[in-house]
Formats: C-alpha cells, sequence, structure tokens
C-alpha cells in the first residue's frame, strides 16, 4: 500500500494570503465607514473590484457560467451582498478586531453546510466545535448586554448581531465558492462576483449615496485590490483543497486585525474579544481533526 500522499502546502498558504488581504480590506473600508452607509460602502467594494477583475477576465477571456451554472452565482450573489452589507455596517460601530472575532463562527458553519451541500466527510468534532464556537459569541456578546444602560450598548450590540448574521450568510459563499471552483475558470468567478453584485447594488446604492471626497478615491481603489487579491487566493484554494479543511484558516485574520486596529485606529482588543475569538478558534482547530 503506498503511503498516504501529503497535502501541497499551497492551498493552505493561499488561504491564509486571502484571510491577510480581506482583514486589509476591512481596515480600509473601516477608514472611511463613518462618511458613507453600509449599502454605498458595500457598491463601492464591487464596483473597484469590477476594474480589476474586468482586467483579468479581458486578458485571459475565460468562458462564461454555463446556462443552469448561473443560479448558483446568483445565489452566492445575493449570500455575498446579505454578508458584505451586515459586516460593513458592523465596521461603522465595533473595534476592528471585535468585529472580525464575531465573523470566526463563519467555519464552523461552512463545515456543517459543506456536509449537506458538497458530501463531505464530516468531522467527528463538529458538533463540539460548534459549541465551542456559539460559547465565543456568547462571550462576546455578554459585556454588551451588562452594560446596555449607557449611551453606546445599543449600537455596539447591533453591531455584534450584524457581525454575527454577516458570518452565516458568508459561510454559504465559501461553500458555494468550492462548488463554482469546480466548474468554473478563476477568471470568469472573479468577474461574475464582481460584476453581478455591483449591478445588483447601484440602486440602492443611488439611493443613500453620498458624494465620494476626493481624499477617498485613493482608499475606494486599495479596497478593491485587497478585495482581489483575498478572492483569488481563496477561489484557487478552494480548486485545491476541501472548504471544511481550509475554513479555520480564516482565525489567521485576528492578528492582523488586531494589528491594524491598533495601528489606525488605536484600538486595543479588550480581553473578553480575546477570549471570544479563542474559544471559536477552538472550535474551528477542532474542524481539523478526523
Amino acid at each position: 500500500m503506498n503511503p498516504t500522499r501529503p497535502t501541497s502546502p499551497w492551498p493552505l498558504l493561499a488561504g491564509a494570503l486571502a484571510a491577510a488581504s480581506f482583514v486589509s480590506m476591512d481596515a480600509t473600508v473601516k477608514s472611511i465607514a463613518p462618511r458613507y452607509d453600509a449599502v454605498q460602502l458595500t457598491f463601492l467594494r464591487f464596483a473597484s473590484g469590477s476594474l480589476f477583475a474586468l482586467a483579468l477576465w479581458l486578458r485571459w477571456r475565460t468562458a462564461m457560467p454555463r446556462r443552469a451554472d448561473w443560479s448558483s452565482h446568483a445565489l452566492r450573489c445575493a449570500l455575498l451582498l446579505v454578508s458584505l452589507v451586515g459586516y460593513f455596517h458592523a465596521l461603522r460601530l465595533l473595534p476592528l478586531a471585535q468585529a472580525v472575532a464575531m465573523t470566526y463562527v463563519a467555519p464552523i458553519f461552512v463545515s456543517l453546510l459543506a456536509v449537506f451541500v458538497l458530501g463531505e466527510r464530516p468531522s467527528r468534532w463538529i458538533w463540539l466545535a460548534l459549541a465551542f464556537g456559539l460559547a465565543g459569541v456568547g462571550v462576546s456578546l455578554w459585556p454588551e448586554l451588562q452594560r446596555s444602560a449607557q449611551p453606546d450598548a445599543a449600537a455596539r450590540l447591533e453591531g455584534l448581531i450584524a457581525a454575527a448574521l454577516s458570518a452565516v450568510a458568508f459561510s454559504g459563499v465559501m461553500v458555494l465558492a468550492r462548488r463554482q471552483a469546480q466548474r468554473d475558470a478563476l477568471w470568469t468567478i472573479l468577474l461574475v462576483q464582481n460584476l453581478l453584485p455591483a449591478a445588483l447594488l447601484a440602486g440602492p446604492a443611488a439611493w443613500v449615496w453620498q458624494p465620494l471626497a476626493s481624499g477617498d478615491i485613493g482608499p475606494v481603489v486599495l479596497i478593491g485590490a485587497f478585495a482581489t487579491v483575498g478572492l483569488l487566493s481563496l477561489t484557487w484554494a478552494f480548486s485545491h483543497l476541501e472548504a471544511s479543511r481550509l475554513a479555520p484558516l480564516e482565525y489567521s485574520s485576528f492578528v492582523w486585525a488586531a494589528l491594524l486596529g491598533f495601528a489606525l485606529f488605536g484600538e486595543v482588543p479588550t480581553l473578553h474579544t480575546a477570549a471570544s475569538a479563542l474559544l471559536i478558534v477552538a472550535g474551528c482547530l477542532l474542524l481539523l481533526r478526523r
């Protein structure tokens, strides 16, 4: 019998790069978030990303999805819109590290969905991982519930709920990314997953539109660049490794979130935020066991 072939490190490195890129995008969004509605921020992210996606697609001109696959792309776009509008709203209300920590429940839900949608073999530890994840969410919510009489408590609680719901929606995005990566070319996925959400959000964004300050044009372009690198890395990684094995790499973004939050916004993660992230990460690590 031949020995088991070791897993290539490249999909794992691509997943880690995706996590770092997305947190960098989050920090850039947060830097301009006080001036714009979450819907407009989400539109700007996809509009900027479309510029990079279109340029890359024109270079390789890969085939468009088959007619039967468009419903899957539409569903992923809808989930992506729900996820990003909710998350960008959370970034306006929460410290960066706390918002990122709340998204860590996504890998656990990814593993659950991967079992039912993709038919992947579940880890024996999946239910314990879910319990750890929910406990982490509870630890993050508890201090906000205790300080309900303070002026900013309601806004922070709203941000935490928005971040958690965003994570659940994003778990669906990640599972569909795994399925689409097995069917469509990388450049096609990148193009569709930028242009379609931008088109869907154009009307709602126009309704809440605030004129874009000249100093914010650079950050908006940077948001598109970070998002493009993140999506390319994530989609390539999903085409080479199971979704449930890649998902736990998302927790590496907490380090970047803590560093960028402190460097850019003077934010220091609280003990509750660190404990919340630790519990959720512990749950994610359980998913690596078989």
